[in-house]
């Protein structure tokens, strides 16, 4: 099964992907450049004695910058919408990981490790290196803390799900100052719209979809599930199943809402007029609100326990 990579991006950002005939261009930076101030630092334990400090400084020194950008593994992570999507305005833009990795060689992708610890493995690595000082023990040590550095990040950002894209300098154009590395559009899946896109981008997601024969997706925020789902625009529902968008295998006939299986309509969808007269007749706040007594009962509930 292919594995799907996630980026969300905001609302203008898909004309500017798309600028290069047949392919999609990517920002990457160097991890140096990054909004979390401890990139690379979680390999070794740093409050070490000063002997297994000055060792460590001595082999790695520096790590090495590569040119590496973020994707998630889900395009359901609702601070992601919000963080790097405008507010749920902006795109996901659906890489076909398998086909990316054939397409540039060399490119490391995997999974970030959330931990606020040191990576414990590089513990006995560094001690070998160390004590026994060869040089297959010194590059043991070097390449696991380049791989610890870029892979791991403290539990605060675990909500990114985040699954990371190293390449080389070469692999990278300078595009008006910007490292970008474009990959063939076939890379490309899905582009999906976030549930507050105005209508003027949701038209050009619709156009690049299109034009790169992608599947097009409106994220979708219900009141029976409490995970986005999607709509294509032939309004069939589809959700994540933690590895890919699949079709619904039931919806609401009337919202599209995903709903349990063999379910005709969703549990809102689904309230009669009977149902609601029975809920406002057993609703004693309606009865105070008749008899203008609601406003005055509300302000002494709410004074009970103030003073």
């Amino acid at each position: 099964m292919s594995r799907k990579l996630y980026k969300y991006v905001g609302p203008d950002i898909l004309d500017i992907a798309f600028s290069e005939p047949d392919y999609c261009g990517f920002k990457f930076s160097y991890p140096k450049d990054y909004n979390d101030p401890y990139e690379l630092f979680l390999t070794i334990d740093y409050e070490d004695n000063s002997d297994v400090v000055a060792f460590y400084n001595e082999i790695v020194q520096e790590i090495p910058q590569y040119p590496t950008t973020c994707f998630s593994k889900s395009p359901i992570v609702t601070p992601m919408w919000a963080h790097y999507a405008h507010n749920s305005k902006g795109f996901i833009i659906e890489v076909d990981e398998v086909k990316l990795e054939s397409y540039v060689e060399g490119v490391r992708i995997d999974d970030v490790v959330y931990q606020d610890t040191p990576r414990e493995e590089l513990k006995a690595t560094l001690q070998m290196a160390m004590f026994r000082g060869k040089p297959r023990d010194i590059m043991f040590l070097r390449n696991g803390v380049c791989n610890a550095a870029y892979f791991t990040k403290k539990e605060c950002w675990s909500y990114e799900l985040e699954r990371r894209v190293v390449v080389s300098d070469s692999d990278i154009k300078d595009v008006a100052g910007n490292m970008i590395l474009h990959i063939p559009i076939d890379c490309i899946t899905a582009i999906i719209a976030g549930p507050r896109t105005k209508p003027e981008f949701l038209a050009k997601g619709e156009k690049w979809s299109n034009e790169i024969d992608a599947d097009f997706f409106l994220a979708k925020v219900g009141k029976s599930v409490s995970e986005p789902y999607f709509l294509n625009l032939q309004n069939e529902t589809f959700c994540f199943d933690g590895a890919s968008i699949v079709q619904s295998v039931s919806a609401c006939p009337n919202c599209y809402e995903p709903t349990e299986q063999f379910r005709e309509e969703c549990s809102w969808c689904s309230i009669s007029e009977e149902q609601e007269h029975i809920a406002a007749a057993n609703n004693p706040l309606r009865a105070l609100a008749d008899i203008g007594a609601l406003d005055s009962y509300v302000d002494r509930f709410n004074a009970v326990g103030r003073k």
